[in-house]
């Protein structure tokens, strides 16, 4: 089987996660600066996951509101899904990343982690609980 990767995406950082070749467990890969564009960013996300072993599709964190309604950050997740999906043969998928990053960041803080460390791994965290979330999902299988 071919990993499974997944983008937390943001206007200043980008989480990146994998999963294992069996499609179970789902791991911080790291987190990267974002370029100007979302043409670039997909470039530059293409050129990471291209050092990893094959992948068969892409999951990307949806922001949504409490209530389901798209956030204000849907539109450039939208944006940047369709880049991904004219530059690449892989599937792409929307995830609901609804209270990831504040699940992470409560985790990080039980585990004493000062702020400067938090912000150095929240996001690639981040995005390993959206795609362990998506791993989990019995739609998935």
């Amino acid at each position: 089987m071919k990993r499974i990767a997944c983008i937390d995406y943001g206007k200043v950082r980008i989480g990146l996660a994998l999963s294992d070749p069996g499609q179970i467990i789902a791991s911080p890969l790291r987190a990267i600066k974002t370029k100007p564009t979302h043409k670039e960013t997909a470039i530059l996300l293409l050129q990471e996951f291209a050092e990893h072993e094959p992948i068969e599709k892409i999951v990307i964190g949806l922001p949504l509101m409490m209530n389901g309604s798209e956030s204000p950050g849907s539109k450039d997740v939208r944006e940047l899904a369709k880049f991904l999906e004219e530059m690449t043969d892989k599937s792409i998928v929307l995830w609901d990343e609804r209270l990831t990053t504040a699940q992470v960041e409560r985790i990080l803080k039980e585990a004493k982690m000062s702020r400067k460390k938090r912000t150095r791994y929240i996001d690639a965290m981040a995005a390993g609980a959206i795609l362990q979330s998506f791993l989990d999902c019995a739609c998935n299988k």
